[in-house]
């Protein structure tokens, strides 16, 4: 799933990941970020320039007096200067490093990625170290010359990030990637599933705004899909949900019902949705993995379908692809019945 996840199996430089033997999670993401980065490496770093001062035999850009005066430089026939440096000692190149150091002192890598992160160490020898901690990953900007970057510091984000929550508890024992990022992995891993095997009229979009329908805009949240899928037959909107539990106990029954606050949140994303041509039909998915209870709910609410589906994530990938491929089937056919519904479903 992870490596679906960031689309990383088109990138010939992955492909020989399939025959490595990586017994953990941290050995792939190591072994990812490696073959990301080499290939960084074969294209050259990231430059930029970067304001530089330092004490100079020879003038250069724009000479600091009062430090020059401050260590008595003009007396050794110096003067301490500030000028632009055309380098890569960048942000983004500074991640990366910070990184592959944060690996070398993590005591479960295997000994041959272990070794190849300190070869690839000696290309980062002008590049600066960061605080795991400062480093704001939502803060990113991506331009064309540095859009390859975004996968790679995808790789770093799930690797730091666990060092930070070590950091933060005073703790040496190691947490997973469950305790984090595992609802942004099957978020991803949707959107990219269906991304590349629906039929290529279909538009499918990540992380889509949904403007209220309300006579003006502030102070209401924000509302941003995780993804939506729009075909000829209707506009599909699936909200995903990695939770360790699917239902709700009932206050004054023994009955479980569909969590009220997931089911309130997607019935608010179709509601304020709007669709070209209009009256094509808008619906509505509550996608979860599947923990202990199999949900295969469809029902019809004020005008528009809803679904609550769960996917079993722990068997082959071929059996994953093939239910992946019926839940969405199975909406879509429920979707050419949307104007003689059946009978209303009680949640």
């Amino acid at each position: 799933m992870l490596v679906y996840a960031f689309d990383v199996l088109k990138s010939k430089e992955y492909e020989r990941l399939g025959c490595e033997d990586c017994v953990d999670i941290y050995d792939l993401l190591a072994s990812l970020l490696l073959c990301g980065t080499h290939s960084l490496i074969k294209r050259g770093f990231l430059k930029n320039y970067t304001e530089e001062i330092e004490e100079l035999n020879a003038i250069r850009g724009r000479i600091d007096i009062s430090e020059s005066i401050r260590k008595l430089s003009l007396q050794n026939a110096k003067a301490v200067c500030n000028f632009d440096e055309f380098n890569s000692n960048n942000y983004f190149n500074q991640v990366l490093k910070t990184t592959f150091l944060y690996l070398l002192h993590r005591p479960p890598l295997q000994k041959n990625i272990k070794r190849d992160v300190i070869k690839i160490l000696i290309y980062f020898n002008e590049i600066d170290t960061i605080n795991i901690g400062s480093i704001k990953w939502d803060n990113f900007v991506f331009n064309r010359n540095s859009a390859h970057y975004d996968i790679l510091l995808n790789f770093c984000r799930l690797i730091c990030e666990e060092a930070v929550a070590n950091q933060s508890s005073g703790k040496k024992k190691f947490i997973t990637i469950e305790d984090n990022l595992l609802p942004l992995l099957f978020e991803r891993f949707v959107y990219t599933f269906y991304k590349k095997n629906l039929p290529p009229q279909y538009t499918i979009l990540y992380q889509h705004k949904i403007e209220w329908k309300a006579d003006k805009q502030d102070m209401l949240p924000k509302m941003k899909t995780d993804t939506v899928i729009e075909s000829d037959i209707q506009k599909l909107i699936i909200d995903t949900k990695f939770s360790s539990r699917t239902l709700q106990n009932n206050y004054f029954s023994d009955n479980q019902t569909v969590i009220s606050n997931n089911l309130y949140q997607i019935f608010a994303y179709v509601k304020n949705e709007t669709v070209t041509p209009p009256g094509k039909p808008i619906s509505g998915m509550l996608l979860y993995p599947q923990v202990d209870t199999v949900l295969k709910k469809s029902y019809f609410i004020d005008g528009h379908n809803f679904h609550i589906q769960t996917i079993n994530l722990n068997q082959e990938f071929g059996l994953i692809k093939q239910e992946m491929m019926d839940i969405y089937n199975h909406i879509e056919r429920y979707a050419n019945n949307s104007l003689n519904p059946p009978e209303n479903s009680k949640i």
